[in-house]
């Protein structure tokens, strides 16, 4: 495997692909990401320009042509960011069936949209590249490959054009743009999840949380904020998300709510066995979350200096993704939504290929026979992060501090 050769960042698409081909092809590929909004190329075993713009807009990427965005103005170059600057901003890498999440199913506000003042252009390129400059030994030019170039669409002419075409979703996305890019430190992500958590303790004391993602791996500013909670008592978490945003938008800090979700509530918190002759993109992480919009509320008339405009002293709005686990699965999810991508992917072929084993954030099943495994000792654990260290113990796997889950 020519791990030393530089590649750029590489989305796979999943198109034509059995699942073991499918991860053999991820095992050669070293800069591979799931995220396809951050990939500098998107390889495909595809071969016409028609199937590959259907790959784009079945994942919402709004492109237009290099030819035709030559002819007219290019965006204004102050609204571009190189792409080595950084990754997606959002900081989650959820571990589900299909692997670790990405921006756009995670965070339902576009991320083509975010990323359409920041990148560049795409490119989708025959497979045959990745497989030949493999033989070869070397990073081969793209430009007897490419099946298709295109540049992500001005977010000008998103607005003035198709409005009337985005989601309530999308619009909120636009709206927000300027706002919702700006990272969030940790004093304000402690501040946010200590709110959540103030909430959710107002209906029983018992609540825990463990704040996931970029700020448990110690990032100094992060793009989104991730909480996970939980309580010993299984009854507590039963279709609780809805009570607890309820409750925050009723205080004012939730301005919209994007995505509500209650489908492990719906079965009634039991985990699911897998069936092995699923097809891929039958996901189990299917924890109740929900998906917000957060903003501080307006400060009071005596905190307002008078000479400065209210709206400019308003904080921004802010991405914010709030997790409930049933407790006996909770050592999951906190692992689950606590390691950037690649430890993420590692993970999950570690438990494929080492213990038949198949991993995500809701729990952890049988490859031989489908069946629900408990390594967190039947729900007894006295904290969710005693849980999360019996899942290592349990995949025979020393302990992992979350500083040094980032081994991409």
């Amino acid at each position: 495997m020519a791990t030393d050769l530089e590649f750029p960042l590489i989305f796979l698409l999943p198109t034509h692909l059995d699942a073991d081909r499918l991860h053999e092809l991820e095992e050669k590929i070293p800069s591979l990401t799931y995220d396809i909004q951050e990939a500098e190329v998107i390889l495909g075993n595809i071969s016409k320009r028609q199937r590959a713009l259907f790959e784009l807009r079945q994942r919402k990427l709004q492109t237009v042509p290099v030819e035709a965005a030559a002819e007219s103005q290019p965006p204004s170059s102050s609204c571009k960011r190189k792409r080595d600057e950084g990754p997606s901003d959002s900081d989650s890498s959820a571990c589900t069936e299909d692997g670790p999440r990405n921006g756009s199913a995670a965070w339902p506000i576009p991320q083509t949209l975010l990323k359409s003042l920041e990148a560049d252009i795409v490119r989708v390129v025959k497979l045959n590249w990745l497989t030949e400059s493999l033989d070869q030994g070397r990073v081969l030019p793209l430009r007897d490959f490419v099946i298709y170039e295109g540049r992500w669409r001005d977010l000008d002419d998103i607005v003035e054009y198709g409005w009337d075409d985005l989601s309530r979703v999308q619009q909120i996305g636009v709206k927000f743009y300027e706002e919702l890019k700006l990272k969030i430190t940790r004093v304000e992500v402690e501040s946010i999840a200590n709110t959540i958590l103030k909430h959710a303790r107002k209906f029983s004391p018992g609540y825990q949380m463990v704040v996931v993602g970029g700020y448990r791996r110690g990032k100094h500013n992060s793009g989104d904020v991730d909480v996970i909670i939980s309580h010993p008592d299984e009854c507590a978490t039963l279709n609780f998300v809805e009570k607890l945003v309820v409750s925050l938008e009723k205080s004012g800090q939730i301005t919209h709510t994007l995505t509500l979700s209650n489908n492990n509530s719906e079965r009634g918190q039991r985990p699911l066995s897998w069936d092995g002759n699923q097809g891929r993109g039958v996901g189990f992480d299917t924890l109740d979350k929900a998906l917000v919009v957060w903003q501080e509320p307006e400060m009071s008339d005596r905190g307002r200096s008078s000479s400065v405009d209210s709206a400019s002293q308003r904080p921004p709005h802010r991405r914010v993704d709030i997790i409930i686990s049933p407790w006996k699965t909770v050592g999951c999810a906190v692992l689950g939504w606590s390691g950037d991508t690649t430890f993420q992917r590692d993970l999950r072929r570690y438990c494929k290929k080492q213990r038949d084993l198949k991993f995500d954030s809701s729990g952890i099943r049988s490859r031989l026979d489908g069946s629900w495994l408990d390594l967190e000792g039947n729900g007894k654990a006295p904290d969710m992060l005693t849980a999360e260290r019996r899942v290592f113990e349990g995949l025979g796997l020393d302990w992992v501090r979350p500083e040094d889950r980032c081994t991409g």
